[in-house]
């Protein structure tokens, strides 16, 4: 694992369960605006992940869509730059508060920068 920067060798992964027909597109492409318009599902446009380090709310997601959940690997200056500010409470599942990150359309060029994979676990 590389890093540029000493406080950069962290890595917060994102998680995303794309809907039916997205995931390759997605893995290849990246996320663009056109595949988050601003009608349902997607009302405000923006892209929602479930929070770091805890698929659970992809995996749920999965359920129905069954896509496989995308992972997002990003180096924490980079999380807590422009991604730590949007985070949301979920819900809470076992005791455990769960986080969603929701990305808007402005800053897919930057969540493009990252590595992603798309796991069918």
């Amino acid at each position: 694992m590389q890093s540029e920067q000493p406080q950069s060798s962290q890595i917060v992964i994102i998680y995303k369960a794309p809907q039916k027909g997205k995931g390759q597109k997605l893995l290849k492409e990246g996320f663009q605006p056109v595949d988050f318009p601003c009608n349902p599902p997607y009302v405000d446009g923006s892209c929602y992940f479930a929070g770091p380090n805890d698929r659970s709310i992809a995996e749920e997601f999965n359920q129905s869509y069954k896509e496989g959940v995308l992972e997002v690997s990003i180096n924490q200056a980079s999380y807590d730059q422009y991604f730590k500010p949007l985070e949301y409470r979920y819900d809470e599942k076992d005791n455990c508060e769960r986080i969603e990150v929701v990305v808007p359309q402005n800053l897919f060029p930057i969540l493009n920068q990252f590595p992603r994979v798309l796991k069918s676990r």
